[in-house]
Formats: C-alpha cells, sequence, structure tokens
C-alpha cells in the first residue's frame, strides 16, 4: 500500500467542476510547500503539488478552503503522462481520499455558522 502526506498552502481559490461521465464533483487543489533546506546560493527551494479531490470531499473544500490557507492532503498518487508533448516530463498528482484544513475559518465564514442571537455585534 503506497500513501503519500503533503502539506501546503493552497496557491488559489477552489473552482468545483463536474465530471460529465459520472456526475461526480471534483476539484484540484495545488498547494506550495517549501523545503527546509535552501539551494547553494541560498534560496528557498518551493515544490508545487497538484491534488485531486472527489465527491463530498470536494464540495467540502470548496466551501471551507481558501487561497493561502494551509491544509495537509494524504492518498495515493497517480502518474500524468502529457501525450501531446512528449518532450515533457511525466507528473504526478497525490488522489487525496483525506484532506485536513489547518488554518482557521475565515472570519465570515465563522460568524456565518454561529445562530443568529450568537453573532457578534457591530460597534456604532
Amino acid at each position: 500500500m503506497l500513501k503519500i502526506t503533503a502539506i501546503g498552502n493552497l496557491t488559489r481559490d477552489v473552482e468545483l467542476k463536474m465530471d460529465e461521465s459520472t456526475g461526480i464533483p471534483y476539484t484540484i487543489l495545488r498547494i506550495a510547500s517549501d523545503r527546509r533546506y535552501r539551494n547553494r546560493a541560498g534560496e528557498k527551494i518551493t515544490d508545487f503539488i497538484s491534488i485531486k479531490v472527489r465527491g463530498p470531499l470536494a464540495e467540502r473544500c470548496a466551501a471551507f478552503a481558501y487561497k493561502g490557507c494551509k491544509l495537509a492532503a494524504s492518498g495515493d498518487f497517480e502518474t500524468i503522462v502529457f501525450s501531446e508533448d512528449p518532450s515533457r516530463q511525466p507528473g504526478f498528482l497525490i488522489k487525496a481520499n483525506e484532506v485536513e484544513f489547518l488554518s482557521p475559518r475565515r472570519v465570515d465564514e465563522g460568524a456565518a455558522a454561529l445562530p443568529e442571537e450568537e453573532q457578534p455585534c457591530e460597534a456604532a
């Protein structure tokens, strides 16, 4: 069994899509993660990782994840071959079956989740 976990910051807001053949929602998350070490020139090295999420988990990601939030995704991986450009190196993406949000919810989302009587008061 192969399981891979990646932690990083979301590079853009989540765009929920629909698989036309199955009708199942999905999204591709892209995270950026800095390595613990620098290159010989002293510059940070950042990796960009693509994560495919399907079904109710994709809907949850669309509802709660936002550009810049930190998240952890776990699952197996899929190799991507670019048939239209054979000179391009193959890549991979994580097919996530677990996503954990590591950043707090946005203020407006947290306030919207509270019952009306518990909503914070605005200063007049």
